[in-house]
């Protein structure tokens, strides 16, 4: 299993069924580190690289990131899911980093590339075959021509020989001996982020490999790791319960503008991509003048920015700039419905269009996102104590992004209720925001939230490093200290304002999803696995069985009991529910009797 995969199961252990670490919603602008007035050192290289450090002497460990300015939005037409495929690539190193012999392996990689511009021609061939109605399925390896089919085995085997060179995980071992943790990284719609936790003593590594990773990137087993996205698509959206519902739902609302393409990709156009489309993507978007590197913790100023103009400096900049983003959501003239049956708790989701971060109305729909949400929100107390119609806690936010925003208001429909019932309900709290009175008291316990959020999450060195390097490549890294500032200034006729302006019922997009029936929610199986999957929520069950069934097969004992860690340190922290740690909990077990499994065949082969 490669690191990818490794990284991803365990992310998922510990952090699916909890609140992501980073999520680009309002709870990340309303809990802005403000109350301390961070103003980080900010500095930009001659070849437009942007330094922004914040030293923090309290603890000996720093946390560095990289933040470019590029994401699913820039993916050239017919080619989505490039800047994510691009994320896994800069995973398996460099003409320095993760090979024994480069000039040994560079002509495999050559070879490769040859080989794979002449599949890629017969793949176009196949395409034709299939709107002839000849095959069904390009990508189904028994409708394969026999020249395609061959020219596959050939490049399989290529692949093997250029094996022998490669040295896997390097980067990851490289970082995680020397102290690192929690290596990771992100592809969202507008940005890409890769981010570590390091000892003080150890800054200087990250500057080494960050720089080599920028300028010598090799693209290095390109075609395995496309497929391997596929299988991240397969279990991320094909696989879980209401993984397509969701993209198709967010396609309906997003009809023109990019954020409607999802950053994984469509599943024909990753299968296009070759390593030649990524080299031109690198060329442009990976370059000096296009990132943010976001330094937090023990450190000196000077020696750091000596360093950077050491290992970064002498990168030139990108061949051209970045194309701009043009492309604008027109207004929707009529209402958009979903509606599907999923292996799920029945729901409901509405979305509106609302506006990019840093838009004067930015401010009024977050606020309004605190009335309605939260156990004292409105929401809640409708749907929940007064009417009891609804499970869990009804979520509405505002998700101001790069180029546009969202609102979304998210409820699941307790049994015996449905979702128009719930729906109906939801709209009458918002009729009510759009002229009705909201009291002095409702609305300063949103704004001391505010205040409250803002020192919690300054104490946070990974957490104001991610906001830092976010808010810088939205919009403006001053925003962690004006963006709360602007909510309190929110009045009762600012909420009134938005509610009017963007609650508008031929403007909203709506998804209804009800339960799928069938004869057995659980499956058969092992007994103890049978009556854990029945305390799982019927929407996490099939995911939650795959992602155990992923721990089971794993072979590597390293990286289980890396796994272990991880899922330990989970479930020592605050922020996940009972429920989240009894899952936590069994897949902990799951792990651990999987890698006494391993150690104990290690032992006999020894």
């Amino acid at each position: 299993m490669n690191t990818r995969n490794y990284r991803g199961i365990a992310a998922m252990a510990v952090c699916l069924l909890a609140a992501p670490a980073i999520q680009p919603q309002t709870a990340l602008a309303i809990e802005s580190p403000s109350a301390a007035g961070v103003k980080p050192t900010e500095v930009v290289l001659d070849n437009g690289l942007t330094l922004l450090l914040v030293e923090r002497r309290d603890q000996p460990v720093v946390a560095a990131g990289m933040f470019f300015d590029v994401g699913g939005v820039n993916d050239p037409r017919g080619k989505s899911g490039i800047a994510h495929l691009f994320e896994h690539m800069l995973f398996k190193g460099s003409s320095v980093v993760g090979t024994k012999d480069f000039d040994a392996e560079r002509p495999f990689i050559e070879q490769q590339d040859h080989l794979r511009r002449d599949m890629i021609a017969e793949m176009n061939r196949m395409r034709v075959m299939k709107r002839r109605g000849e095959i069904t399925d390009v990508l189904d390896p028994t409708q394969w021509t026999s020249k395609y089919t061959g020219m596959k085995k050939q490049y399989d085997q290529l692949v093997q020989s250029e094996r022998e060179y490669v040295v896997n995980n390097e980067l990851f071992n490289l970082y995680t001996t020397n102290g690192g943790a929690g290596l990771n990284a992100g592809t969202m719609e507008d940005l890409t982020m890769y981010f570590v936790q390091l000892p003080s003593n150890k800054l200087e590594l990250f500057f080494w490999l960050e720089a080599d990773r920028m300028s010598n990137g090799i693209m290095r087993e390109f075609y395995v790791e496309r497929f391997n996205v596929r299988e991240e698509r397969r279990l991320r959206v094909e696989s879980t319960p209401t993984g397509k519902y969701d993209e198709a739902f967010n396609s309906l609302f997003w009809q023109s503008h990019p954020y409607g393409i999802p950053v994984i990709g469509w599943p024909s156009e990753v299968e296009s991509i070759s390593r030649d489309d990524v080299r031109d993507f690198y060329k442009i978007y990976y370059a000096p003048n296009n990132v943010k590197v976001v330094i937090v913790g023990d450190f000196d100023t000077d020696e750091t920015i000596a360093m950077a103009k050491n290992y970064f400096g002498s990168i030139p900049r990108g061949t051209r700039a970045p194309d701009p983003v043009i492309t604008e959501e027109p207004k929707p003239i009529a209402e958009r419905r979903l509606s599907a049956e999923a292996d799920t708790n029945p729901r409901v989701r509405l979305r509106y269009h609302s506006v990019a971060m840093g838009h004067t109305d930015e401010a009024a729909l977050n606020v309004l996102s605190g009335l309605l949400s939260g156990k004292t929100g409105r929401l809640f107390k409708r749907l929940i104590t007064s009417e009891d119609v609804a499970i869990g806690r009804p979520q509405a936010g505002n998700n101001s992004r790069k180029y546009a925003g969202s609102f979304e208001i998210n409820v699941t429909v307790k049994e015996g209720h449905t979702p128009e019932e719930v729906e109906g309900i939801v709209l009458e709290e918002i009729d009510k925001l759009r002229e009705g009175d909201i009291s002095d008291r409702e609305l300063q316990k949103v704004k001391n939230q505010v205040l409250a959020s803002s020192v919690r999450r300054v104490k946070s060195n990974m957490g104001l490093m991610f906001q830092l390097g976010l808010y810088d490549t939205w919009y403006d890294w001053s925003y962690i200290n004006t963006g709360p500032k602007r909510m309190l200034e929110v009045t009762t006729n600012d909420v009134h304002r938005v509610v009017k302006e963007f609650f508008n019922p031929k403007t909203r997009t709506v998804a209804i999803y009800r339960t799928k029936k069938k004869d057995d929610d659980v499956g058969a199986g092992d007994a103890e696995l049978t009556a854990f999957l029945a305390s799982v929520p019927v929407e996490q069950r099939d995911q939650t069985k795959m992602m155990i069934a992923q721990i089971e097969k794993m072979s590597e004992g390293f990286k289980l009991q890396q796994m272990v860690g991880m899922m330990e340190q989970g479930l020592d922290s605050d922020k996940i529910s009972e429920e989240q740690s009894n899952v936590m909990k069994y897949m902990l077990k799951v792990a651990k009797k999987r890698l006494a499994e391993l150690t104990s065949a290690n032992k006999e082969s020894d």
